[in-house]
């Protein structure tokens, strides 16, 4: 089980920008060696290698010793074969993706690099190439097209399963209860959220200022200038520039409607999202996708926007102790949509997931208290209040059926649905032609 899961795994972590990696021979240079061949697809040496260095760069793994390198080696060329095999079973279906999905996975795959590395000369320091270069290397995209192609055919093969029997839950535990880790002490809680909001004259005060700075754009000032001065954005430094290109369904509706009605050059009047106040500039547009910039003006919160949240909070934090129920007031007041159906309930959390100043709030609660506000920060620009009530305490314990059902259901599930992907693919790879080289011949 373990071994098909990490397996899987290095696919979606590190396939995509392999082949970008990889570059042609040189004049004198030693060809490229085939490793295997699945069907119609081979499998280069370099692919592996590229694969293999990227998982070890992303978890930050330094001085890895040759017996562990080729372990890993041979791990990536297990799960290339893998790919293969779905590939070649996706052609015999004749699973196609459109130029547009394409297209769509390559900016969700840069935004994420972007995000891992926290900047876009960053993924490029560490790519050695442009983003734009990257988005453009015809490798990449067929290695993209081909994961789609994979995702589609895995999902036709072995529709994600949502259920499992309570016969099967109970035969995973069976098999691995003695290799089971101990549960950690837990707690269960609920919460009733408020989120801190400016005050209506605070919100047509930021609103005016906006239109101020739309009016002197549209007497010349310089866009980039006021951004770098005014924006509350992350993107002011750069003058306001979101720095790559956006597929529809990327942006809040009201901003990306707005910025696909702009001519290139063309400025927005303000725009309003949840974010704030947006005046939005068309740089450039590509069939569906946007490269804009925006200046984003917030309207902000002070003490006396805080206070009254806190004093809402001890408002239904006593209508709870005097017999309202916490459940109910959490569906009408809360502010956290993830909970506020389920009556606030956080479900099972370990003490140890739990911040410190968390647990010190906690620790102080006996089973049915409600502690009183605490503050709680999304984000930079967005703060709220929080009361918890402590539904009940779980000591550390070993792992069991009565105790732990939900856990170990999910857990069984996930061991089901690797054990269908593990005979699938012994039967495709039945029906497929196969050839592996030594891989250790080769180092």
């Amino acid at each position: 089980m373990k071994r098909t899961l990490s397996t899987i795994a290095i696919i979606l972590l590190v396939a995509h920008v392999a082949a970008a990696q990889m570059e042609p021979p040189k004049d004198g240079a030693t060809l490229d060696a085939v490793v295997a061949v699945v069907g119609k697809y081979p499998i280069f040496k370099s692919s592996i290698d590229a694969q293999a260095q990227l998982f070890i760069l992303q978890r930050g793994v330094t001085n890895v010793n040759a017996d562990t390198m080729m372990v890993l080696r041979k791990q990536v060329l297990e799960s290339e074969i893998n790919q293969k095999l779905l590939l070649a079973k996706a052609d015999e279906d004749s699973v196609t993706v459109t130029e547009q999905e394409v297209d769509n996975q390559l900016n969700d795959l840069v935004k994420g690099y972007i995000t891992r590395f926290g900047s876009e000369a960053e993924v490029e320091r560490q790519f050695g190439h442009t983003i734009a270069e990257l988005k453009a290397s015809p490798d990449l995209r067929e290695r993209t097209r081909e994961n789609l192609i994979v995702q589609q055919e895995r999902y036709k093969v072995l529709p994600p399963a949502t259920s499992i029997s309570r016969q099967d839950v109970e035969r995973f535990y069976q098999i691995y209860k003695d290799s089971l880790p101990t549960v950690s002490a837990e707690v269960e809680l609920a919460t009733i959220v408020k989120l801190v909001k400016p005050l209506p004259d605070q919100k047509e005060r930021s609103r005016a200022f906006a239109k101020a700075l739309v009016d002197s754009l549209r007497n010349g000032a310089d866009f980039a200038l006021l951004a770098k001065r005014y924006s509350q954005d992350l993107t002011a430094s750069s003058g306001g520039d979101l720095g790559v290109f956006y597929p529809r369904g990327t942006f809040l509706p009201a901003f990306e409607e707005a910025a696909f009605k702009l001519k290139p050059g063309e400025i927005s009047d303000v725009v309003e999202t949840t974010q704030g106040f947006h005046i939005i500039k068309l740089i450039e547009r590509r069939g569906e996708e946007v490269h804009v910039a925006q200046i984003l003006i917030k309207p902000t919160i002070n003490a006396m926007d805080e206070a009254a949240v806190r004093d809402s909070l001890l408002a239904l934090r006593d209508s709870a102790i005097h017999g309202a129920d916490f459940a109910t007031l959490a569906q009408n007041h809360s502010d956290d949509a993830e909970t506020r159906s389920f009556g606030g309930v956080l479900g099972r959390i370990r003490m140890e997931d739990l911040a410190p100043e968390q647990q010190a709030v906690i620790d102080s609660l006996k089973e049915g208290d409600i502690s009183d506000p605490v503050h709680i920060a999304y984000s930079a620009d967005r703060v709220g209040f929080q009361i918890v009530k402590l539904i009940r305490r779980i000591p550390a314990h070993p792992v069991s059926l009565d105790q732990d059902y939900r856990e170990l259901e999910a857990a069984a599930l996930q061991w089901k649905q690797s054990q269908d992907l593990t005979r699938w693919l012994a039967h495709a790879r039945s029906t497929v032609y196969v050839d592996v080289r030594d891989l250790s011949s080769y180092y």
